[in-house]
């Protein structure tokens, strides 16, 4: 690993000035490998609380491989080494020990911690929980949530309706909902305006997401005859999944 420099002075040719200068970087090497070697032989019994002293150990380090190259040397002597093509390989052993350092003393890299979302399943619990606190069938409103948003409690529609269930703000007000956004708030209120529904058109399913889809006043109005494809396709939708 040492940068065996005596060798240069063998050829032909090389000015006192030039001669001093190989001595200085001699000495310099010399000076890097005591440190280097001292260093790691110090690894086996290094602990955490060292790592600091190791990290200002690295700059000495590669500071000290930096001057053995400092813009007055390479001023004076850069016809010299040119000559012999050495400046290129020495350079390179200066990379490859700075990588060795790096080998030793880089600080550990953070371990990336995986995260599974659980929103899922929670939505699932809370749909449980709200079908049982409205006393409606809980496989009805996870079809209407999977209709309606795709268990998406930040989704929202073209027409702005929000949150799994798909309240428009107006209704959501009516129904004391605050933040439709709030998957249980908006699980709950959206159950129980299903749950009105279904009540005010006797049971009868087909109404009430109808309704739920469409709206009352046009289902008042036009009754299901008139529907739009849209919804159809919507009753169609939610009707199969229960029956699966």
């Amino acid at each position: 690993m040492s940068i065996d420099l005596t060798r240069l002075s063998a050829f032909s040719g090389i000015l006192p000035g030039q001669k001093n200068a190989i001595d200085n970087q001699q000495q310099n090497n010399h000076l890097f490998e005591q440190v280097l070697d001292d260093t790691a032989n110090t690894l086996k019994s290094i602990d955490k609380s060292q790592k600091q002293m190791i990290e200002q150990m690295r700059i000495a380090q590669l500071q000290l491989l930096h001057g053995l190259f400092t813009a007055e040397d390479e001023t004076d002597d850069d016809d010299f080494f040119s000559g012999f093509g050495n400046v290129d390989s020495l350079r390179q052993l200066t990379i490859q020990q700075g990588q060795i350092v790096d080998k030793y003393y880089a600080p550990p890299q953070p371990v990336a911690l995986k995260v599974e979302l659980q929103e899922p399943r929670q939505i699932a619990q809370m749909i449980d929980h709200v079908a049982d606190k409205v006393s409606l069938s809980p496989k009805l409103i996870h079809s209407v949530v999977a209709a309606e948003s795709d268990f998406n409690p930040t989704a929202v529609s073209p027409a702005g309706a929000q949150g799994l269930m798909q309240l428009m703000p107006a209704t959501a007000q009516e129904l004391g909902v605050q933040d439709s956004f709030d998957p249980l708030q908006n699980l709950l209120g959206g159950s129980k305006y299903l749950k009105q529904l279904l009540e005010k058109y006797d049971g009868d399913l087909d109404s009430a997401l109808a309704a739920y889809n469409w709206g009352q006043g046009n289902v008042d109005r036009h009754g299901l005859e008139k529907m739009p494809t849209e919804t159809r396709d919507y009753l169609a939708k939610i009707k199969g999944m229960l029956a699966a």
